[in-house]
């Protein structure tokens, strides 16, 4: 299956310091990648240089179609309602001379809201919303562009875990949408959970593959400095990371 994006032989530095060296990372349509390494290991900036947003010092990113980054941390005014939020991201991507959304990006943006399940909350102020449905209004606007690729860096940060498992659970359902998704994770059974590949950052270096491939204990172990045990999941069969 053809890639989507990705980087090939990417190095970053700042400064004298390397954060990681000879990267390659493709991402291909209908898969959902976590990105998982100890904090400081470039998940951000390996997920900023294959949205174009940043330049590696040796290497390229690759780009075949529109890709959309969305950065978590980064809190809407109280105000904004998901719609607002939605019609301003389709607002940025319209012909100048075009001001106003016609009936194409009205449904563009209905139909971001009701595959992010946020509907009924469409016109409500995101200050009146939980943390997860917060999350979950930014993935909407990032989807009613219609993006071939979907980065998104820490969705399931500062959320507990029924929102985490809501906001993972929603990107994998997309997945049917044919979009590449990517997005850097900390919890690394949830990671093991929903995603198709796992690719683990550390001291440098990248490690792709499927779940159980990677997620082992010492490769976690080299990782995050960290004893762990692996077990599988009784019914579901994905690996299940726990510390000794």
């Amino acid at each position: 299956m053809s890639a989507i994006a990705g980087v090939e032989h990417a190095t970053v530095r700042y400064g004298r310091r390397t954060i990681f060296r000879d990267v390659s990372l493709a991402l291909a349509p209908g898969t959902l990648t976590a990105i998982v390494g100890p904090n400081g290991s470039g998940k951000s900036s390996l997920l900023r240089v294959i949205a174009g947003l940043q330049r590696p010092q040796e290497g390229a990113a690759m780009r075949t179609a529109g890709i959309t980054l969305v950065v978590s941390s980064i809190n809407p005014p109280p105000d904004v309602s998901p719609r607002e939020l939605v019609d301003y991201g389709l607002a940025l991507r319209r012909p100048w001379w075009r001001l106003s959304p016609d009936a194409r990006d009205s449904a563009a943006a209905d139909a971001a809201l009701l595959k992010t399940g946020l509907t009924e909350h469409a016109d409500s102020a995101v200050a009146t919303m939980s943390a997860g449905e917060v999350q979950r209004a930014w993935i909407a606007a990032a989807i009613a562009a219609a993006p071939a690729a979907l980065l998104i860096d820490e969705p399931t940060t500062h959320l507990d875990l029924r929102y985490q498992i809501e906001v993972l659970r929603m990107l994998a359902d997309l997945r049917s949408d044919g979009i590449a998704i990517a997005a850097a994770l900390h919890d690394l059974t949830l990671a093991g959970r929903f995603a198709d590949r796992i690719a683990l950052l550390s001291a440098g270096r990248l490690v792709c593959g499927p779940p159980d491939e990677v997620l082992e204990p010492e490769a976690i172990r080299e990782a995050f400095d960290v004893d762990v045990t692996v077990h599988r999941h009784p019914t579901g069969g994905y690996p299940v990371c726990l510390p000794k």
